[in-house]
């Protein structure tokens, strides 16, 4: 099969409609994407022990984890799956469904990734307004 084959790029632009249907349909049991990743953030750095300022030897970050952080980290998930199970759709459904919920985190009128990183890798844009928001 060629990328080329006209076939294979409409199946995969079914797929993308399909995920954006389901991520629709799921803002209505799961909450907001924004709002559930940065809860489940929450929860994972309860669970690992992590907190705002803290430097323990197994916190790599040295900060909390972040809504976006989380939905890169479901799409390893997904990813570890498809290793492990096999090949089956619903881990690439899945990995776009990820995607598409980190991607809103991007600030505004940021789309090239050189742009938004910085040598740490993380966005400053986002942790301003992030941190900004909190302390108000």
């Amino acid at each position: 099969m060629s990328v080329k084959d006209n076939s294979n790029v409409q199946a995969a632009g079914n797929l993308a409609a399909e995920v954006g249907n389901t991520i629709a349909d799921r803002n209505g049991t799961h909450g907001d994407p924004v709002e559930n990743h940065d809860h489940i953030a929450d929860l994972w750095n309860a669970y690992l022990g992590v907190r705002e300022g803290s430097r323990p030897d197994n916190n790599v970050l040295n900060r909390p984890l972040r809504g976006d952080e989380v939905a890169d980290m479901m799409i390893l998930l997904k990813l570890s799956r498809k290793h492990v199970g096999g090949m089956d759709l619903d881990h690439y459904r899945d990995s776009i469904g990820y995607a598409a919920i980190a991607s809103l985190y991007v600030p505004e009128g940021r789309d090239n990734a050189a742009e938004a990183r910085t040598e740490g890798g993380t966005n400053p844009a986002y942790e301003e307004a992030r941190y900004k928001e909190e302390a108000e």
